[in-house]
């Protein structure tokens, strides 16, 4: 015969029992959804953070002629091959393409290992001859860039602006200038800035104050920074640039930085890989 405290002591492992289920249950479904989450933000990081380009568009007011007046210029960095493989670059270029810019510039980093073959020195040279603009194509060396940046760009129709300038002329005599500079070896020989309105492009964002001691721009464009691939509250956290958020104004011209369009860590979070698009506007 079962005895009252044995029957209770039955009913109490019991409920034991049902609280350890509950407790599994309940520690089960934590790890789960803890699992999933990071799991899906490692996947977004991989996939759409670090591949999915956007655009991002501008306008920018200045004292330029009306002929100039609604040119899209379209800005793109940091190509990194191979971070990005030929279906990325694809898309890329479908995207700039689909702009349909007057103004094309490309401010470096054509590369990400030591050396690019053969192969591939075409291949990059036909992805950057068919990104078309309708007036003109320039371009400028970045810090990973090497003896293959000119073949590519020479090759790819890009005029080549290390430490040079040169006037843009659209339906009137009155251009806009365009100068470059090589900022790792910038030199300011043989530059003589107009009056004209000036956009100045280059690699390195921290340059631009060595730049506006020699030369006055109206826009400045750069890039390398990567925008810190990770942001956080909309600050670059894995980049140690002077300059690395997307706009900022020093002295008196407007400087934008790229978020470039390739990679060094595989993964970005809050910080798309990007085209800029600055729309010229008489001011």
């Amino acid at each position: 015969m079962i005895t009252r405290e044995e029957k209770n002591k039955d009913i109490q492992d019991e409920i034991f029992k049902e609280e350890n289920r509950k407790k599994f249950k309940k520690i089960s479904k934590i790890i789960l959804i803890t699992i999933t989450t990071i799991t899906l933000i490692i996947l977004y990081g991989l996939y759409i953070g670090a591949k999915v380009t956007i655009v991002k568009e501008y306008k920018i007011e200045g004292n330029i002629s009306n002929s100039f007046h609604g040119t899209k210029i379209v800005h793109i960095s940091d190509i990194l091959y191979d971070s990005l493989n030929k279906n990325d670059l694809k898309k890329i270029k479908d995207q700039v393409n689909e702009i349909n810019p007057d103004i094309i510039i490309f401010t470096g980093n054509i590369k990400l290992k030591d050396k690019l073959d053969k192969d591939e020195i075409d291949y990059l040279t036909n992805f950057f001859k068919d990104l078309k603009a309708k007036l003109n194509k320039y371009a400028v060396s970045g810090n990973n860039d090497d003896n293959s940046f000119d073949v590519i760009m020479e090759n790819s129709n890009f005029n080549i602006l290390n430490n040079k300038n040169t006037l843009l002329y659209y339906k009137d005599i009155n251009p806009i200038e365009i100068i470059g500079f090589n900022t790792n070896d910038i030199k300011y020989d043989g530059i003589n800035p107009s009056d004209n309105y000036k956009i100045c492009i280059f690699s390195n964002p921290d340059k631009i104050d060595d730049i506006l001691e020699h030369v006055s721009c109206n826009l400045s464009l750069a890039s390398e920074t990567l925008g810190g691939e990770i942001k956080l509250f909309g600050y670059p956290i894995l980049d140690n640039h002077k300059y690395n958020n997307d706009y900022q104004k020093v002295k008196d011209t407007d400087l934008y930085i790229s978020n470039g369009l390739g990679n060094l860590s595989t993964v970005r979070y809050f910080n798309r890989p990007s085209i800029s698009l600055f729309r010229l506007t008489r001011s």
